[in-house]
């Protein structure tokens, strides 16, 4: 499974916040929503094989980890306010979807439980390693770690690095959590791609 983690700083803890104000009211919900629309969409369909795990942080509960499984996600549209209306709804009242998870799990804990389960971690760094130098030997059965906006805290990164992981960098321009998402599926789906051409049967 392709898998992406989120720490969302400010991310709003609990359903109290506005759909007319994501930004304040939401802890940059408007953000957190991109960043789901972006690894589970693609044109008239879902992603079946990947997943989002948003680690909120923001007021007034923190920390919880919100997941988005393309496999199970029924009934929400890749738009900000219908994504945000879904985290709104599931913090009040949990299963209501089967494709959204809700725990009580801080980022160290979540990063433990997948480390558990054999995933390699990518974190994505300015000063990585260039995605470019890795392909075609990156990973697509792999964990990749961003940050919000703020970014992602030292000692959040710091104890990734306990794990079989590598840095990667998407170039020299710094681009948003969503788009960084966006590049990375991108990439991916070349790979992909590009190992069934591989393995295709040859016609006679």
């Amino acid at each position: 499974m392709r898998e992406f983690i989120l720490y969302a700083r400010k991310a709003v803890t609990s359903s109290n916040f506005s759909l007319n104000d994501l930004p304040g009211s939401g802890g940059r919900m408007d953000l957190v929503a991109r960043c789901v629309c972006n690894a589970l969409w693609i044109s008239h369909d879902l992603r079946r094989d990947s997943c989002i795990h948003v680690v909120a942080y923001g007021a007034p509960n923190p920390p919880r980890v919100i997941s988005f499984y393309g496999s199970l996600l029924r009934d929400v549209t890749p738009d900000e306010r219908n994504i945000a209306s879904w985290i709104k709804k599931v913090q009040k009242a949990k299963n209501l979807n089967p494709g959204i998870r809700v725990r009580k799990l801080s980022f160290q804990q979540l990063i433990a439980e997948l480390a558990s389960d054999g995933r390699f971690f990518y974190i994505l760094h300015e000063r990585g390693r260039d995605i470019r130098e890795v392909l075609p030997a990156l990973k697509e059965d792999s964990t990749f770690v961003l940050g919000d906006h703020l970014g992602l805290p030292a000692k959040e990164e710091n104890f990734v690095t306990r794990f079989p992981h590598e840095k990667l960098s998407l170039g020299s321009t710094s681009y948003l959590a969503s788009q960084c998402i966006a590049i990375l599926n991108y990439e991916l789906d070349r790979i992909a791609i590009a190992g069934r051409r591989r393995n295709a049967p040859v016609g006679i």
